[in-house]
């Protein structure tokens, strides 16, 4: 098994903002599941009627 590839900047440094956009978007859609909403899926999948 071949040890995942780690992303990194053109200079060879480990690309830290990368990972971090990655742990922020992980903890938000992790929040979204906890709240009982998927971020992943549209609000509202047919448009509603206007209130009159």
């Amino acid at each position: 098994m071949t040890p995942p590839r780690i992303h990194t900047r053109p200079d060879g440094s480990i690309d830290t903002a990368f990972y971090m956009a990655r742990g922020r978007r992980m903890r938000s859609e992790a929040a979204h599941r906890l709240m009982g909403r998927d971020e992943r899926r549209p609000r509202h999948a047919t448009p509603r009627a206007p209130l009159v």
